[in-house]
């Protein structure tokens, strides 16, 4: 009994006084919130700004409190320790910090943004056990270094520390001057938003309504229509156009070319992008329409669409101008959640994996009808509210041009067959409560009298996502998007139409100004002039994500049927100089 008192006093026994472990106790917990709660989140944020509604100024204090009192409780930790179990401490919390900034920099798996894609972790069984084995070896040689000599392990530490710290700040300092102090400050500052304002009203006449389903591909929509042979009927009225290509592989800038005509080539930043394609466009589509003397609405996640929201502030009817409130705790949180993703080993990345688009739950708006009057891409709240408000008629519209930006095919799946939200959905379930979602809408035009003279659309940003495989084949497949669209005057009457017209996006935009009456001439062809069996070239670009072929923008020509693979060919690769999804 003696000598277990011995041993257990021996762990505790420390020549070093209080003063000699405090700048070591220091150093190894200030590297850790350092790393982990400071550096992180800064470095993601300023790395994607385009994504974060929030100003950077707001971030910091947050952080510097919260690591502030992270930084205190393991200081006071470590100081009431001594001895051996001091130094058990300081080497666990040493060998995790620079694991996980080893992790970060050097040993992280490109699992692909998160987009909401689902990453299939079984496929990563054997690199994640590799992963933790470097974890185990960076542990155990820490703990060799405290075995072999306490006072090498103690300059070591030390000197690692300073590197450590020393070159995150250099890195902050570059991505600081890189990203431009005057961006960075215009980030989350502008009142301008994406308001709900009109999403549950329609036009007295003439309305032209259109519901953007996330990523449906005809395949997909063609699976679920054999699941639902009773929707033949419900889709009376509309023509199915089996051959319709979009422009670009992802959301953005898929629909800001769709509304403007303008490429992106990925050789500027986003936001260089999304202002000139809406001050300068080629195809002013929302500005003829709401200088016609119609309203247009434009229900979508702003950093995927405009940008910018003060760039259509004038000619989209549902931007406003308010102050935003930002939510600290959400925002700790989700930046939080980010960093620990970047740094955690690969065998707990699952666990804090997340989707980009939650960051807008980070800002609200106050609206005199509604919670929050901001606008993002949340079906779930949308269909809460369309059952709570209903569909109204504002007789003093004489047009209306109203746009619903969906999740559709896109993970996550976040919603079951009926509308109901779920945690771990499927995408047929997702796609169907979208169906029904806008079967019911469409059925209340009918009962108020203005489903015969309204257009509907029915489509999508962009087709099937590319392969995760990281080579050629991600891109190599055809892939065609859904449209299918019920004129003005056609009622319930005609059984569905399945049409195989060759036609794109372009083509989309030229119909919708006709269906306003206007002159769509210099739009190009509409969707209704082309012929049935006229062959149509269409180009389509599709970027790399993983890879060899990650950061590459492939140029595709389409001529003939985009079904069929072997009418697509290959005519242009580069690099992608401004990147992201």
């Amino acid at each position: 009994m003696g000598t277990v008192k011995e041993k257990l006093r021996a762990l505790w026994r420390d020549q070093r006084s209080w003063g000699v472990r405090l700048p070591l106790a220091i150093l190894c917990a200030f590297t850790c919130v350092f790393t982990f709660i400071l550096f992180g989140p800064c470095e993601l944020y300023l790395q994607n700004m385009q994504e974060m509604p929030f100003p950077f100024l707001t971030m910091v204090p947050v952080l510097l409190l919260t690591g502030a009192a992270v930084f205190a409780a393991l200081l006071a930790v470590l100081l009431l320790l001594r001895g051996k179990v001091f130094n058990l401490a300081v080497s666990i919390l040493f060998a995790g910090t620079l694991a996980g900034y080893l992790q970060g920099n050097l040993l992280n798996i490109d699992h692909g943004s998160l987009d909401g894609n689902a990453v299939n972790w079984q496929e990563f069984r054997s690199p994640m056990l590799q992963n933790c084995l470097v974890w185990l070896l960076i542990f155990a040689v820490v703990f060799f270094l405290l075995y072999l000599s306490r006072r090498l392990w103690t300059r070591i530490v030390e000197l690692t520390g300073v590197i450590i710290i020393g070159a995150q700040i250099a890195a902050l300092i570059a991505l600081l001057a890189g990203a431009g102090l005057d961006n960075i400050a215009r980030v989350g500052q502008e009142k301008t938003y994406v308001s709900r304002d009109g999403i549950y009203e329609v036009a007295r006449k003439q309305n032209v309504i259109v519901f953007l389903l996330d990523r449906l591909d005809n395949q997909f929509t063609d699976e679920v229509l054999e699941l639902h042979p009773e929707w033949k009927q419900r889709l009376s009225g509309f023509s199915y156009y089996h051959d319709f290509t979009g422009s670009y592989a992802n959301t953005r800038p898929s629909i800001a070319y769709f509304m403007t005509g303008v490429e992106h080539d990925y050789t500027v930043p986003w936001n260089d992008y999304f202002h000139r394609a809406w001050t300068r466009p080629v195809h002013p589509l929302l500005q003829d329409i709401h200088n016609a003397g119609y309203t247009a609405r434009v229900y979508s996640d702003c950093s995927y669409v405009f940008g910018q929201a003060q760039d259509v502030e004038g000619f989209v009817d549902n931007i406003h101008r308010d102050t935003q409130t930002v939510h600290r705790d959400i925002m700790l949180e989700q930046m939080l959640t980010l960093s620990a993703y970047r740094y955690a080993p690969e065998a707990l990345k699952p666990y804090f994996q997340m989707y980009s688009g939650d960051l807008g739950d980070i800002v609200s708006v106050e609206g005199e009808d509604l919670e929050n009057n901001l606008y993002t891409v949340d079906d779930v709240a949308f269909w809460q509210g369309y059952r709570e408000h209903g569909l109204t008629v504002d007789q003093d519209l004489d047009g209306l041009f109203q746009f619903y930006h969906f999740e559709g095919a896109h993970s996550p799946y976040v919603m079951d067959e009926k509308a109901q939200p779920v945690l771990q959905g499927t995408r047929n379930g997702q796609i169907t409560g979208n169906m029904e979602m806008i079967f019911r809408y469409l059925d209340e035009l009918e009962e108020k009298g203005l489903f015969d003279d309204a257009t509907v659309i029915i489509t999508t940003d962009h087709a099937r996502p590319p392969g995760q495989r990281g080579d050629i084949s991600d891109v190599n497949a055809s892939r065609v998007s859904t449209l299918m669209i019920k004129p003005s005057g056609t009622g319930r009457t005609r059984p569905l139409q399945i049409s195989r017209k060759q036609v794109c996006q372009d083509n989309l935009r030229a119909s919708i100004i006709s269906y306003f009456g206007l002159d769509s001439a210099s739009y190009g062809r509409t969707v209704e002039s082309i012929g049935e069996d006229e062959e149509m070239t269409r180009i389509l670009w599709m970027r790399g994500e993983r890879g060899e072929v990650a950061n590459k923008l492939y140029t595709f020509q389409i001529n003939g049927d985009a079904n069929d693979f072997s009418n697509w060919k290959l005519i242009a690769e580069r690099e992608m100089k401004h990147n992201g999804l």
